[in-house]
């Protein structure tokens, strides 16, 4: 079965305890992805790869995740993203090349999923 690939945008960047509440709300929001039965990127994982390297700065871990966003079938925007503007370039670059922007869970479940999307709602938080 092949599943829908989508990259999961939202705002990371704050002080340390904000960045870990992001982190845990760009998380939650992948499991939520997966459930509807995709694959997902979650670019906010980079981070533990910078624990064991130890010298990325914010451009390494934004070039990592960006062939992975051209690689997406589409990009869910996590609540919150607003006043990132690394989620803004990210759905800057996915709108120059195609790939759909989704910002609502309900909204992606359409996407992925058309004839079945008439007869079932999806809850989310």
């Amino acid at each position: 079965m092949k599943k829908a690939k989508v990259y999961i945008a939202g705002k990371l960047n704050d002080s340390a305890v904000g960045y870990i509440k992001n982190c845990h709300n760009m998380i939650y929001w992948a499991h939520q992805v997966r459930l509807l039965g995709c694959a997902v990127y979650v670019p906010c994982l980079d981070f533990l790869e910078g624990l064991v390297a130890g010298s990325f700065d914010y451009e390494d871990y934004f070039e990592n995740s960006q062939p992975w966003l051209l690689a997406s079938d589409s990009v869910f925007v996590c609540p919150g993203w607003e006043t990132s503007e690394g989620t803004k370039r990210e759905i800057k670059i996915a709108e120059e090349n195609n790939i759909p922007v989704i910002y609502k869970i309900d909204d992606l479940w359409k996407w992925s999923n058309p004839k079945e999307a008439r007869s079932i709602r999806v809850t989310a938080l």
